[in-house]
C-alpha cells in the first residue's frame, strides 16, 4: 500500500483527537518546547507536517513554520487550523520535495520517518533535511 493511500481523506478527518493521545497537552508541550528552543529566532520545516499538530502551537509560540507533506487530506485538515500564509506547506514527499528558504531546525515528529520504507529513501530524506538547512542548523527526528 502507498503512503497516499494510507493517508487519505478519511484518516486524515480521524486523525486529530485534542487533549489526547499524541495531543495530550503533558505530551504536546515539551516537544514544542525542545523544537521552539532549538529554532532559537529561527524558521523551522516540519517534515510529514500532517495536520499541524505540533507546527501549529510552534507557530503560536513565534517560530516561523513551514511544512512538507505527501497527503492533500492532511493539508486540508491544517489549512482548517492555519492558512498558507501563517503556515505555508510545499505539498510532496519529504524524501524529495523543496520548501523555499533555509531553516534553523527540520524536524520529523512521532515516528514518521517510519512512513519511508526503505533505508534509500530515510537517506534520500537525511539529504534533504541537509539541503533546507541553513550553517548551523539542525535535523531532529523523535523516534519511540
Amino acid at each position: 500500500m502507498r503512503q497516499d493511500e494510507i493517508w487519505n481523506q478519511d484518516a486524515a478527518q480521524r486523525y486529530d483527537t485534542p487533549g489526547t493521545g499524541m495531543f495530550a497537552p503533558d505530551v504536546l508541550r515539551p516537544t514544542v518546547d525542545f523544537l521552539a528552543a532549538l529554532a532559537g529566532d529561527g524558521p523551522a520545516l516540519e517534515f510529514a507536517i500532517g495536520t499541524g499538530r505540533v507546527a501549529v502551537p510552534l507557530s503560536e509560540r513565534g517560530v516561523p513554520v513551514s511544512g512538507i507533506e505527501l497527503s492533500r487530506p492532511m493539508i486540508e485538515q491544517l489549512r482548517a487550523k492555519a492558512d498558507a500564509a501563517t503556515i505555508p506547506v510545499t505539498a510532496g514527499d519529504m524524501a524529495s520535495a523543496t520548501a523555499p528558504g533555509t531553516f534553523a531546525l527540520v524536524y520529523l515528529v512521532y515516528n514518521t520517518i517510519s512512513n519511508l520504507l526503505t533505508q534509500r529513501e530515510q537517506v534520500a530524506c537525511f539529504r534533504n533535511a541537509a539541503r533546507h538547512l541553513r550553517p548551523g542548523g539542525r535535523f531532529v527526528i523523535e523516534v519511540r
